[in-house]
């Protein structure tokens, strides 16, 4: 049997729960790409061209990610590795908590593990009057009596990687990898009839370094810096979106000639761009 990761070809024998991951990753990846073809010739057909590239981005880093998982789990050699979970919290743009699968010593030789971690931030909503002139209408602008909630969801795949460098019983670690983050908040005018959300969607990527320390037999205080950058994307609310490009669709205008652009759909939310992330926490 051979089997077929991009141009690589790898021989049997594989066990076959990595067979069957394969099979998985090349039926995903195949529906990806059939996917991603009928989207791009959808936008064209509409006139959406705006679209097309944030479309092509996305389609291809998630088909990166599975790539690099699938190679990985291909060669990783039929040794114990060491499992862990981590829980941490701290600071992003806001209060934050986090949830950590990971696996270490994937190799015998080299200190190199995997993860998935999920997190939620409690970050700033944004300015609900613009958000509602931008996405909405001009009316606005006198109700400023708004109740607002939301935050970031975010999901990232981290390869990490063991110093040599130790201080004491003290260790750090090399983390990073790509990320995917859902920036959703809802603003509610209190005596008015809106009540709407604003929604964007990013991949990017992070890293950064972690410091781990004995706490005891089974656990380990975990103190984590890392730097996330996402590149700007599509910003939707209502029934208008506003891209980078401002190929935007629906987009408003305050009344006097002037049409809103990307830049005030920006300035109205905290969609998430360049941003450092302080967490601690415990492994166990």
């Amino acid at each position: 049997m051979f089997v077929f990761i991009g141009p690589a070809v790898r021989l049997k024998i594989m066990p076959k729960g990595r067979k069957l991951f394969l099979l998985i990753y090349q039926l995903i990846s195949t529906s990806l790409m059939e996917l991603f073809a009928l989207i791009v010739n959808t936008c064209k057909r509409c006139g959406w061209e705006g679209q097309t590239k944030e479309v092509c981005m996305m389609i291809k880093m998630r088909t990166l990610i599975l790539a690099v998982v699938a190679a990985l789990t291909v060669s990783m050699p039929a040794h114990a590795f060491k499992h862990y979970d981590i829980l941490m919290t701290g600071y992003y743009n806001g209060p934050s908590v986090s949830g950590t699968l990971g696996f270490g010593e994937l190799f015998e030789k080299y200190p190199i593990g995997a993860e998935l971690e999920l997190g939620y931030s409690w970050t700033p909503t944004g300015d609900a009057t613009l958000a509602c002139q931008v996405f909405i209408n001009q009316n606005q602008n006198n109700n400023t009596q708004t109740i607002n909630s939301g935050g970031v969801l975010d999901l990232a795949v981290n390869g990490t990687y063991l110093l040599n460098k130790t201080y004491g019983p003290a260790k750090l670690y090399l983390i990073g990898g790509p990320r995917y983050v859902r920036w959703a908040v809802r603003h509610e005018y209190v005596g008015g009839n809106e009540d709407f959300d604003v929604i964007s969607w990013a991949w990017g990527l992070g890293g950064g370094l972690r410091g781990s320390i004995p706490l005891g037999k089974s656990f380990n205080g975990i103190l984590q810096l890392t730097l996330d950058y996402y590149p700007r994307s599509s910003i939707y609310g209502h029934d208008a979106t506003y891209y980078p490009n401002n190929a935007n669709i629906n987009a408003r205008n305050n009344g006097a000639g002037y049409t809103y652009t990307y830049a005030d759909a920006e300035r109205a939310t905290t969609v998430p761009h360049i941003r450092p992330r302080v967490m601690v926490g415990l492994q166990f």
